[in-house]
């Protein structure tokens, strides 16, 4: 793993598995709440049509593409801030781990410096601290 440079750091896609998993488990979400919605409306309406009562099924027609137009929407958000916000835990854990490589690959003072936004800030302290040590203990 090679430390990131300033383009490096621009990429909003660090960790496409981590991201890409957290991403589809809340679209994942919204889908199941969608069929549930779906099949839920479509019981209800068999049921009123089997009792001769009931709503207008073209109301249906009415009502459904809005909902869908939500709902697209609403995955479009979520994937907008589920990249946005798994980068902020998905950058600070692949900055971390090239710093750790490059200490442990024999550089000296090494330093984790993470964005001012960014998770895991006093995680990457206590890998500063580690890193410390681990310079002292190779000096002597």
């Amino acid at each position: 793993m090679r430390a990131p440079g300033k383009a490096a750091r621009r990429i909003k896609v660090v960790d496409g598995r981590f991201q890409y998993r957290t991403i589809a488990l809340s679209l994942s979400s919204i889908v199941l709440g969608l069929l549930v919605f779906a099949g839920i409306t479509a019981l209800y309406y068999a049921l009123a049509r089997a009792g001769g009562r009931g709503p207008d099924p073209a109301l249906l027609l009415v009502i459904l593409p809005p909902l869908l137009l939500n709902d697209l929407a609403i995955m479009v958000l979520v994937i907008v801030i589920g990249v946005y916000t798994t980068h902020r835990v998905a950058g600070p854990v692949y900055r971390i781990a090239a710093d750790i490589d490059r200490a442990l690959s024999g550089e000296r003072g090494v330093r984790v410096n993470l964005r001012r936004h960014d998770s895991l800030a006093e995680f990457a302290e206590k890998v500063n601290q580690l890193i410390e040590r681990f310079d002292d203990a190779r000096d002597r």
